[in-house]
């Protein structure tokens, strides 16, 4: 359950990337937890014993990494498009930022230290909004309803505009 402010990020997305598919600005926001799937598979990173330090994917240092590498590799295959990138890259590091908000999630993981800030043995951080099953609740059901609420009103002002558009050209 506690990705679904992620998901919720990659829909408000979409009232600054318009006419990016949505499906591509929740990917973004979901290429952490990609990356950490990757490691996990080939034992990189573990979930031992209750915890959730996973420097190689969820360190600061590196997400700020995975978020200049995916915002490079978006801004050389959208043709130098330097908004794509940005937002590209931004989305990928608000994962970063929301997990901070909620880690350590020791309602989830017993053993929860929070977040490297380098690599295995740095410090961890994290302000642990989701200590609690209360917390974790507010936390993503509140951003999913803001999130969705954002993408909701963002598709009304483009299929409104669009009207406008249609409707001024039939004019001519």
């Amino acid at each position: 359950m506690a990705a679904m402010t992620h998901m919720a990020v990659g829909l408000a997305a979409k009232r600054i990337a318009p006419k990016t598919p949505v499906i591509l600005l929740i990917l973004a926001a979901y290429v952490i937890d990609m990356i950490w799937g990757v490691f996990y598979y080939f034992g990189i990173e573990s979930m031992a014993d209750g915890t959730t330090t996973n420097p190689w994917s969820h360190g600061l240092f590196m997400s700020l990494v995975w978020s200049a590498l995916v915002g490079g590799i978006v801004f050389w295959v959208s043709h130098k498009n330097r908004r794509a990138g940005w937002i590209a890259g931004l989305l990928v590091f608000s994962h970063w930022v929301i997990d901070f908000i909620s880690h350590p999630m020791l309602f989830a993981f017993l053993n929860d230290t929070g977040l490297s800030l380098l690599f295995d043995g740095s410090p961890t951080v994290g302000l642990g909004l989701w200590r609690t099953e209360l917390g974790m609740n507010i936390g993503e059901y509140g951003m999913l309803v803001a999130g969705v609420i954002i993408y909701a009103l963002t598709l009304w002002k483009i299929r409104r505009e669009k009207k406008a558009v249609e409707l001024e050209n039939r004019r001519e």
